[in-house]
């Protein structure tokens, strides 16, 4: 989104709570002050989002290597067949709005 400042600061903050905290699945509340009540410590997805963003951060140009095309292919066809209207063909951009984030 091209705010390294930010992403910079949010890194920063990580580094200095998740080792202390023993590397949490996830934390609880609005400002993400305390460690979830159903955590788990130790998770291998934690160390590794925090090492991959660490590293995003250094190499941004790398960020493309997270995205293939086959991914939208791929999404139409599993939102179209969970839609209600399957039988009419889906667009990408109709399964482009479906994706939570």
């Amino acid at each position: 989104m091209e705010r390294p400042d930010l992403a910079q600061k949010a890194i920063n903050l990580a580094e200095k709570r998740l080792s202390v905290d023993r590397w949490p699945e996830y934390y609880d509340t609005r400002n993400g002050r305390f460690i979830g009540k159903q955590s788990r410590l130790l998770q291998t997805w934690t160390i590794a989002g925090f090492l991959t963003s660490k590293l995003l951060l250094q190499y941004p140009e790398k960020a493309s290597l997270l995205f293939w095309e086959e991914d939208f292919e791929l999404l139409e066809s599993c939102a179209c067949m969970l839609s209600k209207a399957a039988r009419k063909k889906c667009s990408r951009f109709a399964a482009r709005a479906q994706i939570l984030v």
